[in-house]
């Protein structure tokens, strides 16, 4: 029985939210999925031989690769929402990514007026896309993570000051 999205994003929320868990190796038939929280020991994940667990690890190893990037963006990490502002949230752990493709101008920028519906990023994991809604009507103040870096599930990604009356 093969593992869908709803699965696999499934197991990634449990290892997020598990507080005792570090990382996670999960095989079923031919699908190895090899998930690591940012910080956590090393366990060889790169020996795995099969290109396709390869890549589907990529995404949760990249936030380990730039130890002095993830370390850096500490201090970025908001946990609270100022008054007035609403909270864009990662729904899941991935990358983001403000563009569609690397070729393409980014969805939204700081100053950028959105709609509720409109699109303003992107959360990436295993090489499936997810859009992110603003969810408001406003104007985009703050893009709190740079493009291309780990987030978590729950993550604030982004913040809009809500058109008065919205």
């Amino acid at each position: 029985m093969p593992l869908s999205h709803t699965d696999v994003r499934r197991i990634l929320e449990i290892l997020d939210s598990a507080a005792h868990l570090e990382s996670l190796d999960v095989t079923v038939g031919d699908f190895e999925l090899h998930a690591r929280k940012p910080g956590a020991s090393s366990t060889g994940v790169e020996r795995v031989p099969q290109a396709t667990a390869s890549r589907l690890a990529e995404s949760t190893q990249t936030s380990e690769a730039p130890a002095g990037a993830s370390s850096a963006a500490a201090p970025e990490l908001l946990t609270e929402v100022p008054e007035g502002l609403v909270a864009v949230r990662s729904p899941m752990v991935g990358s983001f990514y403000l563009r569609p493709s690397p070729d393409q101008p980014p969805f939204v920028a700081v100053g950028s007026t959105v709609q509720a519906d409109d699109t303003v990023c992107l959360v990436e994991v295993m090489k499936m896309f997810n859009t992110v809604k603003a969810g408001v009507t406003g104007t985009v103040e703050r893009i709190v993570i740079e493009n291309g870096k780990p987030v978590q599930h729950d993550q604030i990604v982004m913040l809009i000051k809500p058109t008065q009356g919205a």
